[in-house]
């Protein structure tokens, strides 16, 4: 009797390990599994530019729109996204960010509406350069602030 009930016990223990282990192990390649955005500051003026990196951190290629790489959202108590420009071409696969690799680019804020703000990317994951975007996710970046130059 006290054998079945240690051999019990030693099956129970080595489950607990392995289930354990499976869930770290999802949990860390979930975490792992995103596109990260950043921009340099918190805070902005309305006459400056505004820098963004992206980092693919997928296992994946990552697309983004030719029309729309990006949108803004601002804070009206929810996220509301708006589009910064009128798209006039087809909307395709125009940027593709290979998985581990790092883009940057800047973005004019003259036109920006002031306020608190994110970056949201919507996103084609595992797609080619030149097909028709398909919207497959959608990343965002930290907030942040866009003011006028007189405040």
């Amino acid at each position: 009797m006290a054998s079945k009930v240690k051999i019990l016990i030693l099956v129970l223990i080595v489950f607990v390990v392995v289930d354990g282990w499976l869930i770290w192990k999802w949990q860390s390649d979930s975490i792992k599994e995103e596109v990260l955005i950043f921009t340099d500051k918190e805070t902005y003026d309305k006459e400056g530019n505004l820098k963004i990196v992206i980092e693919n951190d997928t296992k994946t290629s990552v697309c983004f729109s030719s029309c729309y790489p990006y949108l803004l959202e601002k804070n009206e108590g929810v996220w509301k996204a708006y589009f910064y420009e009128e798209c006039k071409t087809s909307n395709l696969n125009k940027i593709c960010l290979e998985a581990g690799k790092v883009k940057a680019f800047q973005i004019r804020l003259n036109l920006i509406k002031e306020g608190l703000h994110r970056i949201a990317l919507p996103a084609c994951v595992g797609c080619n350069i030149g097909e028709d975007f398909k919207e497959v996710g959608r990343f965002y970046s930290n907030e942040f602030i866009i003011k006028s130059t007189s405040e």
